[in-house]
């Protein structure tokens, strides 16, 4: 029977008490009209205040059996104690005293994550306590990130074909260049000199044993004097 029916039924017991001592009272007035009569409700009063007292205690007892909301819990691991962290969801007071350990081992949580390194505590716990612990500006460890073409069947085949190649060096890098050192690649980078030339002045400077000078390429047939003029400019001895 719940709290509303047992109110109703005191009270019909009250009415129903009343009613009696009301009707006996009436029987004395009938059968022994002699007496004066004299009807007083003090017991009908007691009854209905003591079926009020009933009513009124169970009420508060209910109040009191009703369970009250849970104050929200929002602790920062960096600050809290044990006593504070033993009243997260499935923490207990060995439990709380490793994590102040592990705080001061470390010098502190950088992260609510890391609270899953101490020793007793595991995902599903993390997951029951997680909304209701946070650390002051967390940090995480990222890794850069470097963009690399995928491999594909392609770049792999072009990586093993493909030699790799010196940059070409310009007339402007090399100069001046030693025509009595420089190879036939090197004299080709002068100007109006092409293969065959180039093989003319190593043939000269063989015969000549070495240069003494760069008018000397005068000799070269295929250069004339206004070609040899401008080749001295990128050239030495």
């Amino acid at each position: 029977m719940n709290d509303s029916k047992m109110e109703k039924a005191l009270l019909l017991g009250a009415g129903l008490l009343f009613a009696c001592s009301g009707m006996w009272k009436l029987y004395d007035v009938i059968f022994a009209p002699s007496e004066p009569v004299i009807i007083e409700n003090t017991e009908v009063t007691d009854a209905v205040s003591t079926i009020t007292g009933t009513v009124a205690s169970s009420s508060k007892t209910k109040a009191a059996s009703e369970p009250t909301s849970e104050e929200f819990i929002f602790l920062d691991l960096n600050t809290a104690d044990v006593s504070e962290l033993e009243k997260l969801h499935g923490i207990g007071a060995q439990t709380a005293a490793r994590i102040v350990g592990y705080r001061e081992e470390h010098g502190g949580f950088r992260n609510i994550e890391e609270i899953m390194n101490v020793s007793g505590i595991g995902e599903a716990t993390f997951s029951d306590i997680k909304e209701h612990i946070f650390v002051v500006d967390p940090v995480y460890e990222t890794e850069p990130v470097t963009e690399t073409e995928p491999v594909t069947e392609a770049t792999a085949e072009r990586t093993e074909t493909e030699p790799e190649t010196e940059p070409v060096l310009t007339l402007e890098e090399a100069a001046p260049i030693n025509i009595n050192s420089a190879d036939k690649e090197l004299l080709m980078l002068l100007p109006h000199v092409d293969e065959e030339t180039a093989e003319h002045i190593i043939a000269l400077r063989e015969e000549l044993g070495k240069f003494s000078h760069p008018y000397e390429l005068l000799y070269v047939d295929d250069l004339t004097q206004p070609e040899v003029a401008e080749i001295t400019q990128y050239v030495t001895v």
